[in-house]
């Protein structure tokens, strides 16, 4: 676990971190939402092969940051610090259900990037509208049910700790995200701030 006093001056909390990582998803899931109206429709674009293998490496790195913020930091230091039983409960019963929607969302994700990799390898191939619209559904509600109920029951968790996870989810989305980093013109194009 990174020391809490490395931490840069500004750096964010945990609840900035994930919401930063959520915005990033979301434009994700909006760029892939596009992709799949464009396919139902019929649609060709010249660069297609290009938006598909870019949008599976993005979603690809972008939702094992996700699961592992929360699954390694956010989940097990929530548990650990619910100091009631009806505190324990609540934590106990939100992290159980956010755990099998991660699982859920996985298996919906693997079921789409493999198509996306044909198509973005140029091969036509039938692309899964409705396993589209589940996922994007899906992850959408996900990042909205985190937003709320997750970030509220964070509260929970005391300023030294709260720090601790800053420090290890800001250097998770550092290790991650080198080529956004050193390009931050790219990153401004990838992960929009909506």
């Amino acid at each position: 676990m990174p020391d809490p006093q490395d931490a840069p001056p500004g750096a964010p909390s945990p609840r900035e971190a994930l919401g930063q990582c959520h915005r990033c998803i979301a434009g994700m899931l909006d760029r892939l939402d596009a992709l799949a109206g464009l396919l139902a429709a019929g649609g060709h674009a010249p660069d297609l092969p290009t938006r598909a293998r870019t949008l599976v490496a993005e979603l690809d790195e972008a939702l094992a940051v996700h699961t592992a913020d929360e699954e390694t930091d956010v989940f097990p230091a929530l548990l650990a610090a619910a100091d009631s039983p009806a505190r324990r409960a609540q934590a106990f019963e939100l992290v159980s259900s956010l755990l099998v929607e991660h699982r859920e969302l996985a298996e919906l994700w693997h079921a789409l990037r493999v198509p996306l990799l044909a198509l973005g390898g140029g091969v036509a191939v039938a692309f899964p509208g409705g396993t589209a619209a589940d996922f994007l559904l899906r992850a959408r509600g996900h990042l909205a049910r985190e937003t709320g109920e997750l970030a509220e029951l964070m509260g929970v968790l005391d300023p030294r700790r709260s720090r601790e996870i800053g420090v290890s989810l800001a250097a998770r989305h550092d290790a991650a995200c080198p080529r956004f980093r050193d390009r931050p013109e790219e990153a401004l194009r990838t992960f929009p701030a909506a």
